[in-house]
């Protein structure tokens, strides 16, 4: 696991509800970097049930070459992905492999906050059966431990948010997952100009004592 990869962030200025503009992204980058960030995957939000792939990918690349234009020399690499909301059928949706992560097959899925129903194991499981997608769970922490272990059970990766490491109840649940490989990647969840580079911080010195 690279500590200095930030997986999921939203720091396209306007993209979706993080970066309100090229001003506030800089800041998020220059954050980043801050803490020896040296990759981004930007990841803006995508709701299947509100709009197309294009209409999505057009507005994200847009938004990309803005901030591109203004980055200044000695930034983080920026690399394109989304987070994608699981919806009921979603396996069937055109193009969604044109989602995953810049130059890989892999998917960041966000799932629900409520108790899921059985539609979403079935997505999801037809999700994990394709070739050309490897579904990547977003802030894992979020989720209840039991619905997380029934996923680890199918092999399916996880992605944590660093701030997950701040609660020392939970911690431990956290730290062992990462010692037996569950999770591939850590993650800011940065939207505007939140504490998540702080938390990295903390979070690669809980892991550089606790992980080994």
């Amino acid at each position: 696991m690279d500590i200095t990869f930030d997986y999921h962030s939203h720091i396209l200025p306007g993209c979706d509800h993080g970066s309100d503009g090229i001003e506030t992204s800089l800041k998020q980058i220059e954050m980043a970097k801050s803490v020896g960030i040296k990759t981004i995957c930007a990841t803006p939000h995508f709701y299947p049930h509100k709009e197309s792939v294009e209409s999505f990918l057009a507005r994200r690349q847009r938004t990309y070459e803005a901030l591109k234009a203004n980055l200044p020399e000695g930034a983080p690499e920026i690399i394109l992905g989304a987070e994608v909301l699981i919806c009921d059928g979603m396996d069937q949706l055109d193009g969604l492999n044109r989602l995953c992560r810049q130059g890989t097959k892999e998917l960041l899925l966000e799932l629900p906050f409520y108790r899921w129903p059985e539609s979403v194991w079935e997505t999801v499981d037809c999700l994990n059966d394709r070739d050309d997608i490897r579904i990547v769970i977003a802030h894992a922490d979020r989720y209840p431990p039991e619905d997380i272990e029934r996923l680890i059970g199918e092999d399916i990766p996880l992605q944590l948010n660093v701030e997950c490491f701040k609660n020392p109840l939970r911690r431990k649940r956290y730290i062992s997952w990462i010692k037996k490989g569950y999770v591939k990647y850590l993650g800011s969840d940065m939207h505007m100009l939140e504490t998540g580079y702080k938390d990295w911080v903390k979070c690669r010195k809980i892991l550089e004592k606790k992980a080994k």
